[in-house]
């Protein structure tokens, strides 16, 4: 998960900044009061676990609308059933959207199809990148610097 603050990928930590609940990585939890944090696990043990990477499949959205029709449902009643907003839902199955891997899998689930495949095994944890845009962080420091 991303840090909400600065926009690393070890937004692990459960914190409250500012009042407001954000996952955030280990640098940026000091900037407020930790809710929850995850055990830590050993850098020997995460190396030797294979993380499987799943991407959804390119005709996504043609699965969708052939499970709809085969099964009689709406989209709306399909929303209803899964807990998603159907407007979301509509664009989905319209390949406007793509479904995150989440729901892609309450899809498959209901709906008894396929949407993810696997995309290859990495070892190891993830690799962290820095997102290009401006991350509540920034916001953050830029207002502290107005108020000095």
């Amino acid at each position: 998960m991303e840090c909400e603050v600065c926009g690393l990928e070890e937004g692990e930590i459960v914190a409250q900044i500012e009042g407001a609940r954000l996952h955030v990585c280990h640098k940026c939890a000091g900037l407020g009061k930790v809710l929850y944090q995850p055990q830590q696990h050993s850098q020997r043990q995460q190396a030797q676990k294979p993380l499987a990477q799943y991407e959804v499949v390119e005709e996504y959205d043609a699965r969708i609308k052939n499970a709809l029709r085969n099964m009689g449902l709406s989209v709306g009643v399909l929303a209803e059933r899964i807990n998603e907003k159907s407007s979301f839902l509509e664009r989905v199955a319209a390949g406007h959207a793509k479904p995150t891997e989440l729901l892609a899998r309450k899809l498959e689930k209901e709906l008894g199809i396929k949407l993810l495949e696997e995309a290859g095994v990495q070892q190891g944890a993830p690799t962290t990148s820095k997102s290009a845009g401006i991350t509540l962080g920034d916001i953050l420091e830029i207002d502290r610097k107005k108020k000095k």
